[in-house]
């Protein structure tokens, strides 16, 4: 691990407030090019990791992160989110995947947890930093003590796949609403089997490859006075993402501990 000091400022992507749920469970409905997900009965956890492709003590914290769903960890129980940071750029390797807006959503993590230093691999489960082997046992006790808890929140995202975006519709409703209304809603685009070959910097003549790769994070999204969220936008699919691998997940976090309330993930809506 690497720690790092300073990070460059991150525009600030807030469309406003949010809030959130009281959970069912997780299915998906397919219709035409329409597709409808909801989450379930227990409440599923989300594992941050803040990584670079500049940084040669990454590989082995993506491989473990990518790892999880065949060791039985899959997105009713945990979701993993990988947020390429900006801030290794300029020591050798742009990351194509890197954004400002990451390492900016790091550094808020890292302050609400009262630490001074980010760094690359960096775990946040739950929003509270998680120091992790990929024989550490005790993850699988962590996530299953979370699953127990009820769900916080309630969440539905609806899909409408067009030539070249998604409309996605997300309605969010508290269960157990934070003290003060401190519910934020978010929405991530996500992309498995990513692969670079790196020409230069610390990896050097590696491939690398990635998955659970956040190419988009929206939010917080807008919420209503009972702290509530009804949002729909049409979202665009670039043209260097590959539709059968990507993937929504909505989620709503307690911005004071950042303590997750609900979660789920929803593969891409394929059409007709």
């Amino acid at each position: 691990m690497k720690p790092f000091d300073a990070i460059s400022s991150a525009t600030d992507w807030r469309f406003l407030s949010a809030t959130v749920l009281a959970l069912v469970s997780l299915q998906s409905l397919a219709a035409g090019d329409s597709c409808e997900t909801r989450s379930q009965a227990g409440r599923v956890a989300v594992l941050e990791l803040y990584t670079s492709e500049g940084c040669n003590s990454c590989p082995p914290a993506d491989r473990w992160v990518s790892a999880l769903p065949a060791r039985g960890f899959a997105s009713d129980r945990v979701i993993p989110l990988a947020f390429h940071v900006d801030y290794w750029d300029q020591l050798g390797w742009p990351d194509r995947m890197a954004k400002a807006q990451f390492g900016a959503r790091q550094r808020r993590q890292v302050q609400r947890n009262r630490a001074s230093v980010v760094y690359t691999p960096q775990l946040l489960l739950n929003g509270a930093e998680y120091r992790s082997s990929a024989s550490d046992s005790s993850f699988g006790n962590r996530v299953a003590e979370f699953n127990r808890l009820p769900p916080a929140a309630d969440l539905i995202l609806r899909q409408r796949l067009a030539a070249s975006a998604v409309e996605v519709e997300l309605d969010m409703r508290l269960d157990l609403a934070p003290p003060g209304s401190s519910a934020r809603t978010y929405i991530a685009v996500t992309e498995n089997r990513l692969q670079t070959a790196i020409k230069a910097g610390e990896n050097q003549g590696k491939l690398l490859n990635h998955d659970f790769v956040v190419r988009e994070l929206i939010g917080p999204l807008p919420s209503d006075t009972a702290g509530g969220v009804h949002w729909k936008s049409a979202m665009t699919l670039r043209a260097d993402w590959k539709r059968p691998d990507i993937s929504l997940v909505a989620f709503v976090q307690d911005e004071l501990n950042g303590e997750i309330l609900q979660a789920l993930r929803a593969a891409l809506c394929t059409g007709p």
